[in-house]
């Protein structure tokens, strides 16, 4: 079993440093600074004295790993990594072999793998629980008015000709006329003309509420029908013409929408909740 194999503690350790590396920063261990490095030991720590309890519990001998599961985390962690190449070298500059990650990643899943085993047997929270908690905590299922919604920016800089007062002024109100004349041009013209980085997007935005967007753009925005154009409007960043794509109005979350999401994160709360009480008595007996 790969799990009993012989493997030196400090390559555990930096396998878990390439993981947490990944999970917090999206890059390889050698590209931090030694300052976030020295933030990762106590964790570094706490990971390897858990693995070492849960590996050498009774419990870890009743479950079992795959080499397919062991081939998709590989896989999995490779993905991270523009190139191949990059991943072998992060694992050379690691000290690690292919061999020894196998046996890593295997150990891995086995620690995991047990852990969520000893909530297998948690009760599961009835319809009847999650309703009596969704009746008592109403307000928390409650949810403010939302817009979608996409801009054409026109920035104000003096520097630039055509970005003058006079002459963004004059511009944004072209846009505007065509916009009148045909709102489905409003994409392809967004795209086109559009200073702000959203141009990308065909000048989404996205879905706010009030209060996410410049003061100017709210008051707007919050008072246009739905797939409608605004008049020129300026905010300390330039001058915009906003579309309103469509209104989702305030209220309450369904009552069954609510009451399933409920009945999912109590039944999570309660597994993770069992899961810590068996690694505390572990750990305490260890």
């Amino acid at each position: 079993m790969l799990a009993n194999y012989p493997i030196d503690p400090a390559v555990c350790r930096q396998y878990q440093l390439i993981k947490l590396a990944w999970n917090e920063y999206q890059c390889p261990p050698e590209s931090l600074d030694q300052a976030i490095l020295a933030k990762f030991e106590p964790q570094l720590d706490m990971a390897q004295k858990l693995m070492t309890a849960v590996l050498g519990s009774a419990e870890s001998e009743q479950q079992k790993v795959t080499a397919q599961e062991v081939d998709f985390a590989i896989e999995h962690l490779q993905s991270q990594f523009e190139d191949p190449d990059d991943f072998n070298l992060c694992l050379e500059k690691q000290g690690m072999s292919q061999k020894l990650l196998h046996q890593v990643i295997y150990r891995d899943l086995l620690c995991e793998k047990t852990i969520e085993a000893q909530s297998q047997n948690v009760p599961e929270v009835k319809t009847e629980e999650a309703l009596a908690y969704y009746q008592k905590n109403k307000a928390r299922f409650s949810h403010p008015e939302r817009r979608k919604v996409s801009h054409i920016l026109i920035t104000i800089n003096n520097d630039y000709p055509e970005n003058t007062r006079k002459a963004a002024s004059a511009r944004i109100n072209k846009l505007r006329d065509k916009l009148m004349a045909n709102i489905d041009d409003f994409s392809q013209l967004a795209m086109s003309n559009s200073e702000c980085p959203s141009a990308l997007q065909e000048g989404m935005i996205g879905t706010v509420t009030r209060g996410q967007l410049y003061p100017e753009l709210d008051d707007v925005l919050f008072n246009m029908a739905a797939q409608t154009i605004s008049s020129v409007v300026e905010s300390e960043i330039g001058l915009h013409l906003l579309l309103c794509h469509e209104i989702y109005p305030a209220g309450e979350t369904e009552q069954a929408e609510a009451v399933k999401a409920i009945r999912r994160q109590l039944n999570e709360h309660r597994k993770k909740k069992q899961q810590k009480k068996w690694i505390s008595n572990l750990l305490a007996h260890g």
